[in-house]
């Protein structure tokens, strides 16, 4: 039977991995169908898509917590492959990468959905398309990782 600790563990780490890639993955076509709806639309896409960014940080850093109570559960860094490794120093970059470079846009993205023009909002949408792309890619990497056993 397999150790009910450590199944716990992985099912908790896969979960909040699960919550932190998906719960941003519908905003950026919400926030290209809100374009010239009015300011009311983009003002609640925006802050949904804050909302959404806020929730994948708190996430992201429960990804990250309990990779880490998983590798010292099974040993330490010693004893794990060292893709698992490269994919901690990967989370932790996006986490770094969210609340530098995703929650300034995120808090753009609001200012910008009540300007007279839709010249800020999609200056604003373009930077945050960017930016989860790189996220959700990065996302993808990781998972891919995980699944590389060492030789």
């Amino acid at each position: 039977m397999a150790d009910p600790t450590n199944l716990i563990l992985m099912v908790l780490h896969i979960s909040f991995a699960a919550v932190t890639f998906a719960v941003t993955l519908t905003m950026g076509g919400a926030l290209r169908r809100a374009t010239g709806l009015g300011a009311d639309v983009k003002l609640a896409m925006a802050n949904l898509a804050s909302r959404a960014n806020a929730i994948a940080a708190i996430f992201g850093a429960l990804t990250f917590l309990s990779g880490f109570a998983l590798i010292f559960y099974r040993g330490g860094f010693k004893a794990i492959s060292p893709t698992i490794h490269v994919s901690v120093t990967l989370v932790l970059g996006m986490i770094i990468f969210g609340w530098l470079f995703m929650t300034p846009t995120a808090k753009k993205l609001v200012a910008a959905a009540s300007a007279p023009d839709d010249g800020p909002w999609l200056a604003a949408k373009k930077r945050w398309a960017m930016g989860d792309g790189i996220l959700q890619l990065t996302w993808v990497l990781v998972l891919v990782l995980m699944f590389i056993k060492r030789g």
